[in-house]
């Protein structure tokens, strides 16, 4: 018998959710690992999405070391990126303008994700549109030790800063 079936998920991400709510939510941090593919399933089902043609949909998980954090929260932060999606597209530009190889964010690479606004959608919902920062880890500020805690990163935006560098090309609607 051929069973393709995954018997072994993986486990679930750690961290709090990002939730991208309202235009400008932003969140920024450290990668600390993206996920492999996994199914994207229909809102509230087991059964995996499907695209306009009838293609399975699929998603990454993105989890972010940020400077959030405190005596219960360990400042991590998972994004849930659809494959294909245009905030899929703006990480891959941010990238490229960065000069990063293809493929996934490199882990300690610095990365910023803001909600900069909406466009009319044909298929229902307004498009969320997004705007990447990133930074390699060549570039990036230096991590903690690999057995400090995230949530011995600094908390205030008086002592935690992003990479410094180019910045980005202003961007315009």
């Amino acid at each position: 018998m051929n069973d393709e079936t995954n018997d072994f998920a993986p486990s679930a991400p750690v961290g709090k959710t990002f939730k991208f709510s309202s235009v400008g939510d932003s969140v920024n941090g450290y990668v600390e690992s993206v996920s492999q593919r996994i199914p994207l399933n229909k809102f509230g089902t087991e059964q995996q999405d499907t695209d306009h043609n009838g293609n399975p949909r699929w998603q990454r998980i993105i989890t972010l070391a940020t400077p959030e954090g405190g005596d219960t929260d360990d400042g991590l932060r998972t994004v849930w990126m659809p494959v294909g999606s245009q905030m899929a597209t703006a990480i891959g530009d941010a990238m490229k303008r960065a000069g990063a190889a293809t493929g996934n964010p490199a882990s300690g690479s610095f990365l910023k994700l803001t909600f900069a606004r909406t466009r009319p959608s044909k298929f229902g919902n307004p498009a969320k549109i997004y705007v990447a920062e990133y930074t390699q880890p060549a570039n990036a500020q230096a991590k903690p030790p690999a057995e400090a805690a995230a949530s011995s990163w600094p908390t205030n935006s008086a002592t935690w800063a992003p990479p410094q560098g180019n910045a980005p090309a202003p961007w315009q609607q």
